[in-house]
């Protein structure tokens, strides 16, 4: 009879203390963790729950994104991939588009040879895709930079 009262006692016991709600490693992830907010034209980088802005990048301005991640390593690689690919590919696509106007502007002349306007609308679309792809390229590297940063917090 005492064991079957001692079993009882145990399972009450371990009933009663359930599973803890939060842990001390669980807050600090939710107090450092960072995700992108996007807003028109510009990225943010925010920390936590509450939102701290971190910096923004955008067409003008940027962060040194391996600076914020800098306590993983393998987020600073990619960080530092995201820096390599942004600002070559923003450059790239702003001439694009100012060879796309050039070659609007040149079609527009009655008397101008077609090869200008033809290369200079094969300039165009091969700058944009250039471009384009730098900056595909950038914001991969600086999506798995984070999340390489939010898996490695302590």
């Amino acid at each position: 009879m005492s064991r079957l009262t001692l079993f009882c006692l145990a399972g009450l016991f371990v009933l009663m203390t359930g599973p803890d709600a939060a842990t001390a490693q669980e807050r600090s992830y939710d107090q450092n963790a960072l995700r992108l907010d996007a807003s028109f034209g510009d990225v943010s980088i925010v920390r936590g729950v509450d939102g701290q802005l971190v910096g923004k990048i955008g067409v003008f301005r940027g962060i040194d994104v391996a600076k914020v991640v800098e306590t993983s390593p393998k987020a600073v690689s990619e960080a530092k991939e995201f820096q390599r690919n942004y600002r070559p590919g923003h450059i790239a696509l702003a001439l694009g588009f100012i060879t796309m106007g050039a070659s609007i502007g040149a079609s527009r002349i009655p008397d101008l040879n077609r090869g200008v306007t033809t290369g200079l609308t094969i300039a165009t679309v091969g700058l944009i895709t250039y471009g384009g792809t730098r900056l595909q390229k950038a914001y991969t590297a600086l999506h798995k930079s984070l999340w390489l940063y939010n898996r490695d917090l302590k």
